[in-house]
Formats: structure tokens, C-alpha cells, sequence
């Protein structure tokens, strides 16, 4: 819960910036822009963008302890991103 009140949190600074200093059109770009900034970085860190040898492999030479690890990482950053996403996605069609 704490990660999407950070998520949330960084959207509503996002859209008063945007709003602030380039006006309307431009908060689904930048809100829209750390969300999949985020997202990236959950599927990076998650092993979601290598091959099925590559995945394997780590599977094989990391500890349950690493893979607990990045897999959480991967979560919290998804976590942060998702208010992101859907703010633009409301600014987009909504406004």
C-alpha cells in the first residue's frame, strides 16, 4: 500500500508541474512518461526481458533469497507505477 501512495503521490506532483508550467496537454505525456518509466523498470527487473536460456540460467545460479528479492523490487516499482498509468489514462479520455 505504501508503494501505490508513492505512485499516487508522484502523479499528483507530475500533473501539478505539468499543469504549472506547460498547461493541459502536456500531463498524459509526462504522467503517461513515469509510469511506463516505471513499468520498464519492473519488467527489467524482474528477468521478464531475456531469453528462456538467459531466464534459466539465472534461475539456476541465484539463491530463493535474490530471487525474493528482485522479485519484489519488480512489484514495488509496478506498484508505483500503475496511479501513473492511470492518471494519463483519465487525462486522456476524460479531460
Amino acid at each position: 500500500m505504501k508503494y501505490v501512495i508513492i505512485g499516487i503521490l508522484l502523479s499528483f506532483v507530475a500533473v501539478l508541474f505539468s499543469l504549472a508550467v506547460w498547461g493541459m496537454e502536456k500531463v498524459v505525456l509526462i504522467t503517461g512518461g513515469i509510469g511506463v518509466l516505471f513499468l520498464g523498470l519492473a519488467a527489467l527487473m524482474s528477468g521478464a526481458l531475456v531469453s528462456g536460456d538467459r531466464m534459466r540460467a539465472n534461475y539456476t545460479s541465484e539463491s530463493s533469497g535474490e530471487r525474493n528479492e528482485r522479485t519484489t523490487v519488480s512489484t514495488r516499482l509496478a506498484l508505483i507505477s500503475f496511479p501513473n498509468l492511470v492518471v494519463a489514462v483519465c487525462f486522456l479520455y476524460f479531460v
